[in-house]
């Protein structure tokens, strides 16, 4: 923030700071709360699916897997 006040900016690097505001913010709440990633969440939905299609006597689902 040092330097607003005697640079010009517009629109888009004020929402550019904001996004970087409100992106920390997240942040902290994210690791305060225990709210995992995205990545983790995706990541963590695919792997339970794959184990649930494995121990399932499924044929066809096992065949799509490999």
């Amino acid at each position: 923030m040092y330097g607003i006040d005697v640079c010009p900016t517009n629109s888009t690097d004020r929402q550019s700071l904001q996004f970087t505001v409100n992106r920390i913010i997240y942040t902290e709440i994210s690791e305060y709360f225990g709210i995992p990633s995205v990545e983790q969440l995706v990541t963590n939905r695919h792997d339970r699916f794959l184990n649930r299609s494995w121990s399932q006597e499924n044929y066809v689902c096992q065949a799509l897997i490999m």
